[in-house]
């Protein structure tokens, strides 16, 4: 295989799914000969950069990326004010995609992989280089799905297209966007894969069977007010706890979102059986603590928390949609409910509460899916055929000469 000997990462964000996809594969392309470098959009915990610098022994650099969407988070009066300070920060993308060129000149990459949709310096950085580009779709693009950018449908691929040498999407659900304009040759379906062998599978004798979502607070398309509404409906008389980790724990006073979710946990009579929790760096750590996980969240692209509780073998509940869809087999793994339907996820959440036989076979059948379908071995094999195919087609000058 014609593979490149140093990967340039440039990534919207030290924590969230994307990165810790990212850091794992990092350290599985070490493996294989292949060294990392990183570019990474301000911000993120400490912990989260701290994470990323040892990743890539030092080589990264932190800086303002330009994030072409608008997420629903944020008011539309809000919008304009966002977009002129992004602006500024990064000379409209101009200026951040110098200090991608430069980082990716100085660090001797021959590839860069951009681990979102949402941030173009990759491809921009790439074209200038003659460098081939890997862009990774790792977000529900298009009309309803929490992500906009300014094109759609064919317009889209060809946007993306353009810039990239291979498009890579983590499921079915983010690739839809794309496919029906993309060449079969540049668009490959790679889901995110995780250490399988790191979570262990171990039945805990507790007095109450403990319900868990694992999601940051600060994320508002997470949805965790539908696992509120759907834990207040649950028989009151069952032995159950729930908790809700993530970072964002403690930011109740400052946050309205997280005030609002704590209010309404209050409303509901849920104080004292709900409770919040800061999110523990090791997943494993925090599935070990948990029997049943919920995954609330409508427009998941891939649904990394899932994998994980699987490959920890709890079963899972979760919304039918995007691409929990494809990775939580109803009945099998897990129960999938339909969007916006507490009563739906109460009844889930019920039959599992109550049924811990059913608990241990859903559970056991995600762990075999998990090994069968996302180990990362298999996932970075994936990876590494559509670097493969992006090497034999560079962007910018390099890409006229070979067609030449």
């Amino acid at each position: 295989m014609n593979l490149p000997r140093k990967v340039l990462h440039v990534m919207n964000g030290a924590g969230g799914g994307a990165a810790l996809s990212t850091l794992d594969l990092i350290g599985a392309l070490r493996e294989r000969g292949i060294e990392s470098c990183a570019v990474c959009h301000e911000g993120g915990v400490p912990a989260e950069r701290q994470a990323l610098s040892e990743a890539t022994r030092g080589a990264v650099r932190f800086t303002w990326l330009y994030w072409w969407h608008r997420k629903l988070r944020v008011p539309r009066w809000r919008r304009p004010l966002v977009e002129l300070k992004q602006a500024w920060r990064t000379g409209l993308g101009r200026f951040s995609t110098s200090v991608v060129a430069d980082f990716a000149r100085q660090q001797g990459a021959d590839l860069i992989h951009t681990n979102s949709a949402l941030t173009p310096e990759g491809g921009f950085a790439a074209g200038r280089l003659g460098l081939p580009h890997v862009w990774h779709l790792r977000e529900l693009l298009g009309p309803g799905g929490p992500y906009q950018l300014p094109w759609r449908g064919p317009a889209l691929a060809d946007a993306l297209l353009s810039h990239a040498s291979v498009l890579v999407a983590n499921s079915e659900a983010s690739a839809a966007s794309v496919r029906p304009w993309s060449p079969p040759d540049r668009l490959h379906v790679v889901p995110n894969g995780i250490d399988v062998r790191a979570f262990k599978v171990q039945p805990q004798v507790r007095s109450r069977v403990v319900v868990g979502m694992v999601a940051h607070l600060t994320s508002r398309m997470k949805n965790h007010r539908l696992f509120v509404e759907a834990a207040a409906q649950v028989d009151p008389s069952l032995p159950v706890e729930y908790r809700i980790v993530g970072h964002g724990a403690q930011a109740c006073a400052r946050d309205p979102y997280v005030a609002d979710l704590a209010a309404r946990v209050l409303a509901l009579g849920l104080d004292g059986r709900l409770r919040f929790e800061s999110f523990d760096p090791a997943p494993a750590a925090i599935m070990a603590e948990l029997d049943i996980v919920v995954h609330p969240t409508e427009h998941e692209s891939f649904g990394r928390v899932a994998v994980e509780a699987m490959a920890a073998g709890l079963p899972v509940v979760a919304v039918r949609g995007g691409g929990l869809a494809e990775i939580v087999e109803d009945g099998a793994t897990g129960i999938l409910v339909p969007p916006q339907d507490p009563p739906a996820m109460a009844r889930a959440l019920e039959c599992l509460i109550r049924d811990s036989a059913l608990r241990t076979v859903m559970g056991a059948a995600g762990r075999r899916r998990a090994e069968e379908r996302y180990a990362l071995p298999r996932c970075v094999e994936g990876i590494l055929r559509a670097y493969e195919a992006a090497m034999r087609r560079p962007l910018g000058a390099a890409a006229r000469k070979v067609a030449s």
